[in-house]
């Protein structure tokens, strides 16, 4: 008889990470979040995520760089599963600021994996990326394609821990990387499209759109991806030593797709182009077969219905907050 998970997860303030705590509680599971609250985006926001999801008291702010405050966590809370889901995110952010994704990215990523190994962990998932294939790959795209050189720096420091866990020594832990692919909805980050899509009509402010309109994006509703991790937690030997699967909605759609959702809704957005940023990818698509072969959760949200779900969020926060958090995120 396997024991009971004590889970701790790391990046609990932000958007998966607190979904994720809200839905583990909700499952009557022994759970511990850390976060450093970092200021990429709105510190009031995270709070209010956390507050509004019910796991403001479930969270310590603890910064995974900090090897020894982050040892005294585990040697304190005796954690059995461990998720990463903190570190630096946003691709291009990372041209204008790298520093934090050396550090939360790699080092924190290092540190995280060292504490597991000397305090017992069983099972260490972590949160990888759809950017790590690049451009130019077959769709939909497979876990065993061979990586490309990494267009960014964000993508870089999400390779390097797919090759940190891969060759990560220890024979009790398994290893599980999860790359996720455009997760949105409720409490999304406000430096993605879909926010700032949304946020804009309701503020009658124009959308800097720095992409084509045929760009594709296989979005994932963050309902599904909380679902994904909770079956990795129940399952009991099925994951071997190292696996990484994709995590995706399994259905790309262009930006027009998504333009003319929110439209049907009567969304009206007015378009301000500031030049594509050669970062991003032309198009993301994820097989998800291998999370059926291991019977895993698929995500099966609709796009349609995963934006009605985030815009019914959006109705329920103050105008003030909305504006707040959506400026705060144009400077990022």
């Amino acid at each position: 008889m396997e024991p009971k998970p004590r889970i701790i997860v790391t990046g609990s303030a932000g958007f998966i990470g607190s979904n994720l705590m809200s839905a583990l509680i909700s499952s009557k599971l022994e759970v511990l979040g850390i976060d450093s609250f970092s200021p990429y985006y709105s510190v009031n926001m995270k709070n209010k995520r956390q507050l509004d999801l019910g796991v403001t008291d479930y969270t310590s702010e603890v910064d995974i760089n900090n090897r020894m405050d982050l040892l005294g966590i585990f040697q304190s809370f005796k954690p059995n599963i461990v998720i990463n889901l903190a570190g630096q995110g946003g691709v291009r952010a990372s041209k204008k600021n790298p520093r934090p994704y050396l550090e939360s990215n790699q080092i924190g990523f290092l540190n995280l994996l060292e504490a597991s190994k000397l305090c017992g962990v069983q099972k260490f998932i972590f949160a990888s990326s759809s950017s790590v294939y690049g451009n130019n790959q077959k769709p939909p795209f497979q876990e065993d394609y061979e990586l490309p050189y990494p267009k960014s720096l964000y993508a870089l420091s999400k390779i390097s821990n797919e090759m940190i866990a891969k060759n990560f020594v220890d024979s009790k832990m398994s290893i599980t990387g999860l790359r996720f692919f455009t997760v949105y909805g409720p409490w999304g980050r406000p430096d993605m499209a879909i926010f700032r899509l949304i946020a804009s009509s309701i503020l009658n402010k124009p959308f800097e759109l720095s992409a084509s309109l045929n760009v594709m994006r296989d979005f994932t509703f963050v309902d599904d991806v909380s679902k994904v991790i909770l079956g990795l937690i129940l399952q009991s030997d099925s994951i071997r030593k190292y696996e990484v699967f994709n995590v995706a909605g399994g259905r790309p759609y262009t930006l027009n797709n998504l333009l003319q959702i929110l439209e049907k809704r009567d969304f009206k957005l007015e378009l301000n182009e500031v030049g594509r940023d050669e970062a991003d990818l032309n198009f993301t698509h994820g097989s998800t077969e291998k999370l059926a072969q291991y019977n895993l959760p698929v995500p099966d949200t609709t796009l349609e219905i995963g934006i009605d779900k985030t815009i019914s969020w959006f109705e329920t926060i103050e105008e003030k907050y909305i504006d707040e958090w959506f400026s705060f995120s144009r400077n990022v």
